[in-house]
This record gives C-alpha cells, structure tokens and sequence, in this order.
C-alpha cells in the first residue's frame, strides 16, 4: 500500500490525480502536462518533492566520513554550501546520486525516492570506527519546488527581501508564517528554482500561502508527469532510469559537476581518473529527437543500419521543441556526431532519430 505525501490530501482537492511513485502516492498531473511544463517554462511551476528521499548525517566525523566515500569535495564546503556527488563501487558504477547540504550540526542528503535504505545500509558497511551518525527523515520534511524564471521574484515576495542564494545547492534559513525553513537554490527542470524545506506539520498553511503570493507572477501547481518531461529536456538523468549499478559515473556526463578531481581517494575514482586521462568511454548518455508522433520507451533499441548501437532510458514528447526526444546510451563512434539513426520498439515498429547534444534545451 503506498503512502502518502504530507500535502496529498491538499493537492487532489485542488485538481491533482495522484499517482504512486516508488512508495509515494504524489501529484501527477493537475491540468496537463503540456501545459504545466509550458508554465514552468514561462512563469513558476510549484511541485511537491516530499517523497524523494532524506538522511541526516550527524556525528563530529559527518564530514571526512562524507569526503572519503562520495564522489565530490565534501572537505571544502562549509556551513550553507552544498553539492551534487555519486556514491560509487570500486568499479566507478553508481550505488546513488545525492544532493548534500550542510548545516550547522548535521549534513542533509536527498536522494531518490525509495533509495535511502540502500544509501544507509552502504554508509553502514563502509563505516569503520568513525562517529558519525545516520538517520532517515524522509517523512519528516515537506520539499516544494519552485521552479521557473519568475521563481526568485516569488521567493523574494515570500522572504520580503533579496534573494542571497546565489550559487545553486547554496541554502539559508528564513521565516515564513513565523515558522523556521530552509531556502536552497536548486533548479531540477534546468530553468532557475529553488526549494523550500519545511517542517512536516506547518506544510498546509506554507503551501497556501505560497500558491496566493504567487498568483502574480503565474504560479501554479505542477505534477510529476510535467517535471518527467521539463527534466529530459535538460538533459537530467534519473537515477533508476537513465543510471543505475550498471552504469559508470563518465558514461553519464556528470563527472564535472559531480567528482572533485583534485581530492584524495574515494570508491571508484581510479575508474574515474583513468578513463578521464586516457579516454575508453564504450557508451555515453546523448540525446535523440525525432518526429513527436512516435514515443519510444526505456530498452528500445536504438540501430545504426543493421548494426545495433544503443537503447533508449527515456522519452517525451517536448512542448517546447514540437518534437519527440529521448535520453539514450550511445556506442563509442556514434555519441560525438549529429548523426542519423533508428529506433526500434519492443512491438517492431522502426522510426529515424537524429543523435543530439545534451541539453535539448
């Protein structure tokens, strides 16, 4: 039986259909998705992320535990800093990607849903006399996003006052309705966005209130379907879908934004150096466009001629483009080159793509 979201009941009396993600019942769709990935687009969406996954990590060795296992330079941030970073096996394949944020006596990271478990049980194994401590606080914590190019003038309404989180994972405390939040730069869709944290039980009154300061600059709610679609137009891989334990961290392209290449070791950064410095990338993620009518799904092949040369990990229709995109693993001599290609689904049916740079848009 999924659970649902602290903010279910609210969405849906306000025209949400939930749908179960991972163990979460969350909010679709409102209107369309079309439609709501245009407001994103145009205006600020607001989406409901509480089910996306939460651990906090406290004990006086929270940080040179963090830095000696993640992918990033944990050393080097301070209070209100952040990160994007992989948790890797020795082979460089990806266990969990997760965004990290420090506080003043703790570190929070955010996953996705569903795999905080696997990311504790793995802390659990490679903690050897260190103390540190780990919590899962998933259902502890409201997560709203607003994303768009009218975003920071919403969290300017919200904060009265200028936005000071000007560099993205960068995150501070504030106010709203007389109840202490967190404000973290995020944006999740590739336009700017934030994301507001906040205690469990205040989440109805905040909400409202956001949604009516909001009324000015376009805001409205968003579903998961819209943000599925905003996401692949960036170019933003999901973990379960376009990454996984099969998939090394440069197959994905996020190397730069996830792995200091300056720290000391880390599981899996031989892997990562040495494919850096000598090359040897059998596959990479890049992008596919095609005509919007056809919609491959996750497996689909993707064939150069006769010769099979990837699959697909997701797919869309893009508003924004008029046409069908899709996220694809591609062979070694075919990721580097605007080339032809064909996709072929599960059911035989066979349609050309163009191979494309990431991001779409």
């Amino acid at each position: 039986m999924p659970k649902k979201i602290p903010l279910a009941d609210f969405w849906e009396n306000v025209g949400a259909t939930l749908k179960k993600e991972k163990d979460w019942l969350t909010p679709s769709v409102f209107r369309n998705f079309s439609s709501e990935a245009e407001t994103v687009r145009r205006d600020v969406g607001v989406f409901d992320l509480s089910h996306r996954g939460k651990i906090e990590v406290r004990g006086k060795d929270r940080i040179s535990f963090l830095h000696h296992i993640l992918s990033n330079d944990i050393q080097g941030l301070g209070m209100g800093d952040g990160c994007y970073a992989m948790l890797l096996n020795a082979q460089g394949r990806i266990l969990a990607d997760l965004n990290l944020y420090v506080f003043a006596n703790s570190v929070l990271l955010g996953t996705e849903a569903g795999l905080e478990k696997k990311v504790v049980q793995q802390f659990e194994k490679l903690h050897v006399s260190e103390e540190v401590e780990f919590k899962i606080v998933t259902g502890d914590w409201i997560v709203l996003s607003l994303q768009g190019p009218k975003s920071e003038a919403l969290v300017g309404a919200l904060i009265h006052g200028p936005v000071r989180v000007t560099e993205e994972f960068h995150h501070t405390n504030f106010q709203i309705l007389e109840t202490p939040a967190t404000l973290i730069r995020r944006s999740v869709t590739g336009e700017k966005g934030f994301h507001l944290l906040i205690p469990r039980e205040k989440g109805m009154p905040i909400v409202r209130r956001i949604l009516e300061v909001g009324r000015p600059y376009g805001a409205e709610p968003v579903g998961f379907g819209a943000l599925e679609i905003l996401r692949i137009e960036a170019g933003i891989p999901r973990y379960g879908i376009d990454m996984d334990e099969k998939v090394m961290l440069p197959e994905t392209g996020l190397e730069a934004v996830a792995a200091s290449e300056t720290k000391g070791c880390y599981p899996g950064q031989e892997v990562v150096a040495r494919i850096k410095t000598y090359g040897g990338l059998n596959r990479k993620l890049c992008g596919l466009v095609f005509d919007k009518t056809n919609l491959p799904r996750a497996k689909d092949k993707v064939l150069k001629g006769k010769e099979e040369i990837g699959f697909v990990t997701s797919a869309c229709h893009s508003p924004a483009l008029g046409k069908g995109i899709a996220l694809a693993y591609l062979q070694k001599g075919h990721f580097d080159s605007p080339e032809e290609v064909i996709i072929t689904t599960a059911h035989r049916h066979a349609f050309g793509a163009r191979v494309a740079p990431l991001p779409f848009i």
